[in-house]
């Protein structure tokens, strides 16, 4: 982050935190997720090869936190924990109304936006009563300047139905009730409006803020920087919490196995077939650390598992040779699973050129990925000539 990005987030007091480690933009340029920028009411959000990127319009509603797949997006304020700490359910009501802020005031739960809602959220009212049943208060998004928030809330809504069932709550039911759009019910507006008067007074709020961030890093830069995706394979805070509400939930009930649709559920059902040359790629560049590779002296495996897998995809796309498969559906349960599941195994080989690990038949000794890296020097070679020739 550059002098004047760490001034202009000390000023704007900035609650989205980005974990880098996280971000698959960040991990890999044949990653495509816009999930973060699509939702972002204010069109904040910019996604490149490099990562996330906040600008200065940016409303710190939370929309992008509840998007993001892997939680590379996190909230130092407003996060769900903080947010729990307002749920209550009076006694005798079994009715639990949510609400944005365009919505009904006197909701049980009001968020900034009902794009901010996580399946986290959804299943907290369980926690209060197992026959509550949610009411969504949704007003005319399309008329609110907040409605590209709003892209992926029939997503959500499904894959909380299918969380509900793994809980063993199939009786709960999620109603939305639409109303027109109502006046805030809490001013939250842009700061990009605001004047350069204001702009100063800020500054001088936090100056001590604003000074600490102009001072250069001479210390962190004094050692070579770690990479972000080598800072530690760890599963991010949001997959975290989830699994912990669910698990709480599921001990008070028998699971059934139930299968869904891949595109509907938070992990992916991964199998790797004989392709693979166990080069590693897939479990090196995984954000979450789904993926492991484990070695002995004999053998190569590749372990996954689904709790910490957030679907994005990346290992399928970063493989040269497609032997990573997505299955069409998937067993829900498995997303509770607390052991990882063994997706390939092979005799371990060493390759006469590259001296790594691989599997499979190779040539004369040589991994898949050496001979396909040499027939494209030929062929590249081979294009040289005959141009030359013309």
């Amino acid at each position: 982050m550059s002098i004047a990005e760490r001034i202009t987030a000390a000023v704007l007091e900035r609650t989205v935190n980005i974990r880098q480690a996280l971000c698959t933009r960040f991990l890999t340029p044949k990653s495509d997720c816009t999930f973060c920028s699509d939702s972002c009411p204010a069109g904040a959000i910019t996604c490149g090869d490099s990562g996330v990127e906040i600008g200065p319009s940016c409303l710190n509603c939370g929309v992008c936190h509840a998007a993001c797949p892997t939680g590379a997006l996190g909230l130092s304020q407003h996060d769900d924990a903080s947010i729990f700490e307002d749920i209550e359910l009076p006694e005798g009501r079994e009715k639990f109304v949510i609400s944005c802020l365009r919505g009904e005031g006197d909701a049980d739960l009001q968020v900034s936006c009902l794009g901010r809602l996580t399946e986290l959220l959804l299943l907290q009212p369980l926690h209060l009563s197992r026959s509550v049943q949610l009411e969504i208060i949704q007003p005319a998004c399309d008329e609110c300047p907040m409605k590209r928030a709003m892209a992926r809330f029939e997503h959500l809504l499904i894959r909380a139905g299918h969380l509900f069932t793994l809980a063993g709550a199939e009786q709960l039911t999620i109603s939305v009730r639409r109303i027109p759009l109502q006046p805030p019910t809490r001013k939250y507006a842009t700061r990009e409006n605001g004047s350069r008067r204001e702009f100063l007074h800020a500054i001088g709020k936090k100056t001590t803020d604003v000074m600490a961030a102009a001072l250069p890093q001479t210390e962190q830069q004094a050692t070579p920087p770690v990479p972000a995706h080598r800072e530690g394979k760890t599963t991010s805070h949001k997959r975290i919490k989830l699994l912990a509400s669910l698990r709480t939930l599921t001990e008070k009930s028998l699971n059934q196995p139930l299968f869904i649709p891949a595109a509907e559920a938070l992990f992916a059902e991964i199998s790797i077939n004989s392709r693979c040359t166990a080069c590693g790629v897939c479990a090196a560049i995984c954000p979450t650390g789904a993926l492991k590779m484990n070695k002995d002296q004999e053998t190569v495996s590749i372990h996954f598992h689904a709790g910490t897998c957030a679907g994005c995809g990346i290992c399928a796309a970063v493989c040269r040779l497609s032997a990573i498969e997505r299955g069409e559906t998937v067993l829900l349960e498995r997303l509770l699973a607390e052991s990882e599941v063994q997706v390939f195994t092979a005799t371990r080989r060493e390759c006469r050129v590259c001296r790594l690990d691989f599997t499979g038949q190779g040539v004369d000794g040589i991994c898949p990925l050496c001979v396909h890296r040499a027939q494209r020097r030929q062929a590249a070679l081979h294009n040289l000539l005959q141009t030359r020739e013309l």
